[in-house]
């Protein structure tokens, strides 16, 4: 059994000064951007950068992190798959997918993803850098059955 607290501090700017609070202890990280809103996918940088700043894993290495591009479900994108993978590399994100919460699409398997994730590292199992940023394509994984949210 996992138990998951999660933290969303929606990207606002009112809790930059308290981010340090909201990170402590903290064994992963998603950071959701609106792939519809070039202004949001920017603002993915300065969270991850944030967040890098102020708190790695014991090991010294950074907390796990997916960037997750939601409403997928919407056109036209703002960005292109191009340019979030290349993001996702150049920014050390774990890796990162397509979501619609609206939709309900790879929200259940992103947190899946990021639970093997933190499991491994608890592990010492830690993934390849080479692969770090890469696009996980969420419906090739097998559907364990449980759910979230």
């Amino acid at each position: 059994m996992v138990r998951l607290q999660l933290w969303d501090i929606a990207g606002q700017e009112r809790f930059t000064s308290m981010t340090r609070l909201y990170y402590r202890d903290a064994s992963a990280c998603v950071i959701m951007f609106d792939v519809t809103n070039a202004t949001t996918f920017s603002n993915s940088q300065r969270w991850k950068q944030d967040l890098d700043s102020k708190l790695t894993l014991p090991s010294g290495e950074p907390v796990p992190c997916l960037l997750l591009a939601n409403k997928s479900d919407l056109s036209p994108w703002a960005v292109s798959r191009d340019q979030i993978d290349r993001f996702s590399k150049e920014n050390g994100f774990t890796g990162w997918t397509e979501t619609s919460v609206k939709e309900n699409r790879n929200i259940n398997e992103a947190m899946r993803v990021l639970v093997e994730k933190m499991m491994n590292n608890s592990r010492e199992d830690v993934m390849s850098l080479s692969t770090q940023g890469n696009y996980i394509n969420l419906q090739t994984k097998p559907s364990s059955g449980w759910t979230c949210c």
